[in-house]
């Protein structure tokens, strides 16, 4: 009879992680819409297969989930004071996850090994690189045209699945990052799965210029800074940097990176373009110059202190676009692009204190554990942060809370079995 039981646990342990497997493989190739169906049969999966004791245990001494309750709270303390209640629905309905995934891999984190959790990062990994190379596919024009390469990258991505392509960048910086992080100093003695590593490498790199995203390019390079400080020492150091120097060189060599990374924003701080055209490298450094006066402008008031509502800041950052002549920016309904003036503006201050908390306490954890790629992980999250609303998209916070965990865990018990081989016999 006792063997009987432990087999069905064992099954059902068995089930939870193969559908958190296809969870962290299937997140950057699934459509948004579908991110709430993998939750649902991920969360009836890990309710079947775990304890409740370890899951108090586990949750006891987890700020994390801590404070994404209470941005819970806020956000529906936000949607009473709010009068667009679809708006506010929309955003109550995208960070969901955050509450959610930190409970269930906490809760599960004893089912969770190292090597679990390293396989489950691995095929989050395989999952972008699949997404990178489907995208090939769906694109019929000339690779390297200047004019309409992002356009057609960003037509490929929507017809596999709706992803910006700065949060395409993110997951590809998290994924090179991770790849570096676990698997050199390379053993050459296994030829096949050097061989995989370097051409996931390779692909990476590519798609990261290729989708010449000003953003992903500019996050991943101080990421990378910060890596390479805080990983690597003397000769490592030294060929970290000198690669970073390499792919530099080629971001300002190639025509259609220099005129978009280089000309463009030097024609705009001229002066020389003041005006939104029909030229993509220039409009969107207008549009987003546009967008921060308004976000500025919004928090001259008390609203400074208590926000407009988790519902109603879009519709007052709209109207200070129809205030000011902000034509194009009103009419494609534009955010604040940025997390940090968002959630000023939804929730105020207080908004925005919990929101850098919940980026603070993994980096703390990080450094406490010694985790260069957890550290990395949450600096490449929050200066996309800057620069988009990471938590009005799917793609943003279903990704921040199912692999922010899955690293908190791969730190901790990484770190233990550090100590464990450091500590004498």
């Amino acid at each position: 009879m006792n063997s009987k039981i432990f087999d069905v646990e064992l099954y059902r342990t068995k089930i939870y992680i193969l559908v958190l497997l296809l969870s962290t493989l299937c997140l950057p190739l699934f459509f948004p819409s579908w991110h709430g169906k993998i939750l649902i049969l991920l969360g009836i999966s890990w309710i079947f297969s775990v304890q409740r004791k370890q899951i108090l245990r586990s949750l006891s001494e987890n700020y994390f989930s801590l404070n994404s309750f209470i941005i819970i709270i806020i956000y529906l303390v936000g949607f009473s004071n709010s009068s667009n209640l679809k708006y506010g629905f929309s955003s109550i309905e995208s960070i969901v996850p955050l509450l959610i995934l930190p409970i269930i891999i906490f809760g599960s984190s004893y089912l969770l090994s190292s090597q679990v959790l390293r396989v489950l990062l691995i095929s989050f990994v395989a999952g972008v690189i699949t997404l990178n190379l489907a995208s090939l596919f769906f694109i019929s024009y000339d690779l390297w045209d200047p004019i309409n390469l992002q356009s057609n990258i960003i037509l490929a991505n929507n017809a596999i699945v709706m992803i910006h392509p700065v949060f395409l960048s993110l997951y590809i910086s998290f994924c090179i990052f991770f790849l570096i992080d676990q698997f050199f100093p390379l053993d050459t003695s296994n030829r096949t799965k050097t061989g995989w590593i370097f051409f996931s490498l390779l692909i990476l790199i590519i798609y990261l210029v290729w989708i010449n995203s000003r953003t992903g390019i500019f996050v991943f390079f101080v990421g990378a800074l910060y890596y390479t400080f805080h990983k690597f020492k003397g000769r490592r150091r030294l060929i970290s940097f000198s690669l970073l120097f390499l792919i530099l060189i080629l971001i300002f060599t190639i025509p259609f990176s220099r005129e978009r990374f280089l000309n463009a924003p030097l024609r705009v701080l001229q002066g020389k373009v003041s005006t939104i055209t029909h030229d993509s490298n220039t409009y969107t450094l207008i549009a987003r110059k546009q967008i921060l006066d308004c976000s500025i402008e919004l928090l001259k008031g008390p609203e400074f202190f208590y926000g407009f509502g988790t519902g109603d800041f879009r519709d007052e950052i709209r109207k200070c676009y129809l205030s000011k002549g902000y034509n194009y920016a009103y009419r494609e309904n534009l955010d604040s692009h940025n997390e940090y003036f968002a959630q000023l503006h939804r929730h105020g201050i207080g908004g925005l204190i919990l929101f850098v908390m919940l980026l603070v306490i993994p980096f703390r954890y990080a450094f406490k554990n010694k985790s260069s790629l957890l550290s990395v992980f949450v600096i490449l999250f929050a200066l996309t942060a800057m620069f988009e609303n990471v938590f009005s998209a799917q793609k943003g916070v279903t990704f921040f809370a199912l692999i922010c965990p899955l690293l908190m865990l791969l730190a901790k018990q990484q770190s233990v079995l550090k100590k464990q081989e450091e500590s004498p016999s």
